[in-house]
């Protein structure tokens, strides 16, 4: 799911990385307002925050990178053969 926060895109579907570094990931749960709430996953604690209180507390959330995979190489050649 893409939510969106002052106009940008966040893909909800991936750990979301603040810029102070705190780890965050989409419970597929929305407050009242219809905010999606995230969760705090990485070792300064858990919490259940809604996204714009993510976003004004801990800086802009970038999607966490994923690591290529073997599948990915492959298509990628056979796409250039």
């Amino acid at each position: 799911m893409t939510g969106f926060l002052d106009g940008t895109a966040i893909d909800l579907d991936r750990v979301q990385v603040a810029l102070d570094g705190s780890r965050w990931l989409w419970t597929c749960d929305h407050t009242e307002s219809g905010d999606p709430l995230m969760l705090r996953i990485d070792r300064a604690g858990a919490g259940v925050l809604p996204l714009p209180v993510v976003y004004a507390d801990h800086g802009p959330l970038l999607a966490e990178t994923q690591p290529t995979t073997a599948a990915m190489y492959r298509q990628v050649l056979q796409a250039a053969s």
